[in-house]
């Protein structure tokens, strides 16, 4: 596992093995940094309760990486693949552009979901403009209270 750091005003860094073991820091807590610029490198390694602040992981690669219970806020993930993960219980919420200055949001770039299993999942409050469903297993999948299966099947018989 190889981490692209950036921080402002120095070349990138790789992070070497950081070991917190039974310590979680938090927000505000007075710890100096540990990892100094130069290459560095991090492989079979425990980070439970690292904080990065004002980090770069751009192009940065994780394999077999545990992420359970992270928290991630301010984040830009555009253009990242996520493949083999397990969301179960994720909570997603204010994803797109953050507003420009004026308060308008601009157009988020489009998303690709594919062989995924949102079984049981609620989309609420959720801007689903322009999007397309194709070959998906619709059975039981509701827009505002009404079986979209009906709806279409309503819509076969009408256009005949």
């Amino acid at each position: 596992m190889v981490f692209t750091v950036w921080s402002k005003g120095f070349a990138p860094v790789y992070i070497d093995c950081i070991i917190i073991v039974g310590r979680h820091m938090k927000k505000g807590e007075n710890m100096k940094p540990t990892i100094t610029c130069g290459k560095h490198f991090a492989n079979h390694c425990k980070m439970t309760g690292s904080r990065f602040e004002d980090v770069c992981l751009g192009d940065a690669e994780f394999d077999n990486v545990s992420l359970a219970g992270a928290k991630f806020h301010n984040v830009n993930f555009s253009n990242a693949i996520i493949i083999a993960a397990n969301f179960g219980g994720v909570t997603f919420k204010h994803i797109g552009p953050a507003p420009d200055e004026t308060g308008i949001h601009p157009p988020q770039k489009p998303v690709l979901f594919t062989e995924a299993d949102f079984n049981g999942s609620k989309f609420e409050k959720v801007n689903l403009a322009n999007v397309e469903i194709n070959n998906c297993n619709i059975v039981g999948l509701k827009v505002d209270g009404i079986l979209l299966s009906d709806l279409i099947s309503e819509y076969k018989a009408k256009s005949g």
